[in-house]
């Protein structure tokens, strides 16, 4: 007979096993003690979790950092998330105040749907794909697979690009890792990732690409910094991993200046040019180089404004045509939408730093160029009234629209304000209202009340008032190990 003690004991260790538990942190970090979360074990009676979870690729993230990978569910704003785990037979729900991001791997784009012919960029950085529609004096019409129609505010919108490529477009992307060259660190690390259509870097390295520049070369890409160091562009390298007879652009906190390369040394030339303070400050940056190789001058362009114009008054140094990225220790880079092309030389009707443009721009497919008044667009035309003459150009003959900032407005940040970024290009701030495996509610001064298809986002972000660097569009990265290499 066994003795009543031993019997106690096997009782015990029996309830134990029967249950099991997680604790995860999702009460406020100032809040009192942590939330303990029972998982029930399976019904089937084993205590592994069944092997099928295994296709849960969902990331839900912290802010403390901390990851748990499953399946999202769903989202309600009263309940919160819904969320699958691996370690649990049931779902789990979470609030949303303690998190930062949900990467949703599990999802792809529908097979059978047409890929967008636009990207229409609003003034709070947004940016939605799809079919451009219409255009008048009020709002924009963009068809989408994911929304179907949407109406946009004009008075919202910043530019219109279409999506293809240009036949005198030498590189655009970055689309993966393929082609770039990482230079290495003592130690051997690599210090650039790519990660949603974006160039990364967390630390000192650099990045470099044979784009064959040529003489007249134009060099455009969105720009996040943040940290007190620099980051550096160089042009016309004969190398791809190091500095080497070429042109570098030391970007900083509060200057920008130009360095030539050659072997008997290297050397700033022309006065350095003066960053305005908000200008850096800015979720993104986007920074234009205009170079002319026989005349040995370059124009720096911020957010579309004309800094600073170099010429150097010694022999041209570039004996390449790679483009290389580096970044500097302390320093968080992100370098996207980049596009390197052929250029016509002309840099008339370029504004200076700090103004707004009180006309419309047209750039032409030929490189033409036009400033005026957008009239509407239908039929895939555009109706242009300039100075000199109504035009109408259909608009596979238009490489880019950039709408005068008279009269913009701009989206406000919300607290519970929801950043959605999709699958391939873009993203949008919204109010989600509810989500499950059908459809997401959601509503925003940019395009009003919509339905969107889940299909359609690769990632949510919360909290974006509490990302490791406020207003960056990718400021989670840092941290997030799944990055392509």
């Amino acid at each position: 007979m066994k003795h009543p003690l031993f019997a106690c004991l096997l009782a015990m260790l029996a309830a134990n096993i029967v249950r099991a538990g997680i604790v995860l942190d999702d009460a406020p970090q100032d809040a009192a003690p942590a939330k303990s979360i029972d998982v029930p074990k399976p019904k089937d009676g084993s205590t592994t979790p069944d092997k099928s979870a295994a296709a849960l690729s969902d990331t839900l993230r912290f802010v403390n950092n901390d990851a748990l990978h499953g399946s999202f569910l769903g989202y309600d704003k009263d309940a919160g998330i819904r969320w699958q785990s691996l370690e649990s037979k049931d779902p789990i729900v979470f609030q949303t105040a303690n998190l930062t991001e949900i990467k949703l791997d599990s999802h792809k784009v529908p097979a059978n749907v047409a890929p967008p012919t636009h990207a229409i960029m609003l003034t709070n950085n947004d940016e939605l794909p799809g079919v451009l529609v219409s255009l008048d004096d009020k709002a924009l019409s963009l068809d989408t697979w994911y929304a179907g129609k949407l109406s946009i505010p004009r008075a919202m919108i910043k530019s219109i690009t279409p999506l293809k490529t240009s036949a005198n477009v030498l590189y655009q992307g970055p689309t993966s890792m393929d082609g770039w060259v990482i230079g290495q660190r003592g130690n051997g690390a690599k210090t650039w990732s790519y990660k949603d259509g974006a160039l990364i870097s967390t630390n000192y390295g650099m990045i470099g690409r044979d784009v064959k520049l040529p003489s007249l070369a134009s060099v455009d890409f969105d720009l996040v910094c943040r940290g007190n160091s620099q980051m550096s562009v160089c042009l016309y390298s004969d190398r791809l991993d190091n500095m080497s007879n070429c042109y570098m652009f030391q970007i900083s906190s509060g200057y920008i200046y130009l360095q030539r390369f050659t072997p008997e040394g290297s050397n700033n030339f022309g006065e350095q040019a003066q960053l305005r303070g908000e200008m850096m400050r800015k979720a993104q940056t986007h920074i234009s180089i205009r170079v002319n190789k026989d005349t040995k001058t370059f124009w720096l362009f911020i957010n579309g404004a004309l800094l600073k114009q170099w010429t150097d008054p010694a022999e041209f140094a570039g004996k390449g045509g790679s483009l290389i990225f580096m970044s500097q220790p302390g320093m968080f880079t992100k370098v996207s939408n980049i596009v390197v092309s052929a250029w016509d030389g002309q840099v008339e009707g370029v504004r200076p730093a700090g103004a707004k443009s009180k006309e419309d721009f047209i750039k032409m497919e030929n490189q033409d160029k036009v400033s005026g008044k957008l009239k509407s667009i239908e039929n895939g035309k555009a109706m242009f009234t300039s100075s000199y003459a109504d035009l109408t150009i259909p608009l596979e003959r238009i490489q880019e629209i950039t709408m005068s900032g008279e009269g913009a407005d701009q989206a406000k940040r919300n607290a519970s304000d929801v950043r959605a970024t999709f699958i391939g290009r873009g993203s949008i701030t919204m109010q989600l209202d509810s989500w499950d495996a059908k459809q997401a509610a959601a509503s925003s001064p940019n395009f009003g009340k919509a339905t969107f298809s889940p299909d359609a986002f690769q990632k949510l972000q919360f909290n974006l008032n509490r990302q490791p660097s406020a207003g960056d569009p990718a400021a989670d990265v840092m941290g997030d190990s799944s990055d392509d290499q």
